[in-house]
């Protein structure tokens, strides 16, 4: 079974899209969708509970709500994904992802990403987010992380932090196996470069050279999302 993991903040629009286009993608194949609210002001989880199983917690804290997603679930396959994605994938792909991550050469695999935007800088921007993925061990949230429970387990899960969660969880599942990079693409939301692209750019690759400079999730996530 695959259990499809969705962590919200105030997404009442977005959800309420997501949720029926991932119960037909998967209609023929056993799953469950999760999702974990993190403290919304709006209908979100209004909207969610027709679709799926809700909790919520107090606070919007990205890495908490995964971490308790993937504790509520019951599947063999975890599923992570943003709730302001599109899919653009078939469900042959899913059903072969669940063969070729049983092969112990690979630890999780990852989705094409795309933007909702025919702007060149977005395309350039998805080209090199399935570079980074492959060749630096780095699958981001947006880019719908597949694995196991027996690998996610066994690196330890998300971490329950506000920021940085998916870079922590896929390097250490690029120690233990290779990231198989599916066929299927995942359309994702340009609204956080609203403020201009490439000033929001910039200020994403800053956010990560601080945090490999040593400063913690928290304070990241203070200037991230001011």
């Amino acid at each position: 079974m695959i259990s499809v993991i969705i962590p919200t903040l105030n997404e009442e629009q977005r959800i309420g899209k997501l949720l029926p286009q991932i119960s037909q993608l998967l209609k023929s194949i056993p799953h469950e969708l999760i999702v974990v609210d993190g403290g919304s002001s709006d209908q979100t989880i209004q909207q969610a509970e027709s679709f799926a199983a809700t909790y919520q917690l107090p606070k919007g804290n990205r890495g908490a709500q995964l971490h308790y997603g993937a504790e509520q679930s019951r599947g063999d396959f975890l599923w992570f994904l943003h709730s302001d994605s599109e899919l653009k994938i078939e469900s042959t792909e899913l059903v072969k992802l669940q063969q070729v991550l049983r092969d112990s050469e690979y630890s999780a695999a990852f989705f094409q990403l795309s933007f909702d935007s025919s702007d060149k800088f977005f395309a350039y921007l998805a080209w090199t987010s399935s570079l980074r993925a492959r060749f630096l061990g780095l699958i981001f949230g947006d880019q719908g992380l597949f694995v196991t429970r027996e690998c996610y387990q066994q690196v330890g899960g998300f971490d329950a932090i506000p920021l940085m969660e998916d870079w922590q969880l896929s390097r250490r599942l690029r120690k233990i196996g290779q990231f198989y990079p599916a066929i299927g693409k995942i359309s994702t939301s340009s609204r956080r470069f609203r403020k201009g692209k490439l000033r929001t750019h910039l200020a994403m690759h800053h956010i990560k050279l601080l945090y490999l400079l040593g400063m913690s999730p928290e304070k990241l996530a203070k200037r991230y999302y001011k």
